[in-house]
């Protein structure tokens, strides 16, 4: 059976989409057969992240919801390292594509969840990683309320936790059965435990990864991967730490 993971911040900026598409990058690796859904139709972020800079002719999520394809046209197969497994990516939309009609008239929000088990079924998908946007809207509650795990991102800062109890109480009326706290982006000279004990307080949760902050993240700048730029980073290995916890496997 797939595992279908939301990933969520309550706030922008966290660093959720990075983590996101390096993960999926990981899982894959591992031969996990794995499929990344940029939910985040209004500022989308994972084909910049995988190099899909531009996305002219490509179809997209956006143009599934607004009946132009099959979800399953709109996954694009990503290279993946040797012995890896198959990686997908179905990208939010292109500059354009979708956005004003769905503004407009609006969706069928029963077509994503379609989706997802669509994908599942036509890709044959082990792991299917669902990256929302921050905050709420209709896209990351169905993501979150169509997934077994909720991965929460969050930075140890007053702002980033002020939205804790928000947080906490979506995905509990939501019901996710599973939940995983990621703190990311831990300032130099800030000690991890520090920042641990202070989210692991705000959200009465335990933090499955503490990640410091990484100039070298800063300077890969979406140009590609950071799992890709940087393999032997001990980042990437923090980012590894997490897959066991996700998959069901600690």
């Amino acid at each position: 059976m797939a595992q279908i993971i939301a990933m969520h911040s309550h706030r922008g900026g966290t660093g959720r989409s990075s983590i996101a598409a390096n993960l999926a990058r990981l899982m894959a690796d591992e031969g996990h057969r794995v499929a990344l859904v940029d939910t985040d139709i209004q500022s989308p972020a994972a084909h910049v992240l995988f190099g899909m800079t531009e996305l002219r002719g490509e179809r997209t999520l956006a143009d599934y919801l607004i009946g132009q394809c099959e979800v399953e046209d709109a996954a694009a197969a990503v290279p993946v390292a040797p012995g890896g497994a198959e990686l997908f990516l179905v990208p939010a939309r292109a500059e354009a594509s979708g956005i004003h009609e769905i503004i407009a008239q609006g969706y069928d929000v029963g077509l994503l969840r379609e989706g997802f088990d669509r994908l599942i079924e036509a890709l044959r998908l082990d792991v299917l990683l669902l990256d929302t946007h921050a905050g709420i809207n209709n896209e990351t509650v169905t993501s979150v309320a169509s997934a077994q795990t909720l991965v929460v991102v969050t930075r140890s800062c007053r702002l980033d936790l002020a939205g804790a109890g928000e947080t906490i109480e979506f995905a509990n009326h939501l019901g996710c059965p599973r939940r995983a706290l990621v703190v990311n982006m831990v300032p130099p000279g800030v000690p991890g435990e520090a920042a641990r004990a202070r989210a692991e307080a705000a959200y009465g949760s335990t933090a499955r990864a503490v990640l410091p902050y990484a100039p070298e993240l800063a300077c890969v700048a979406g140009d590609r991967l950071f799992a890709d730029a940087h393999p032997d980073h001990p980042l990437v290995e923090r980012f590894r730490s997490v897959i066991p916890a996700l998959l069901d496997k600690d």
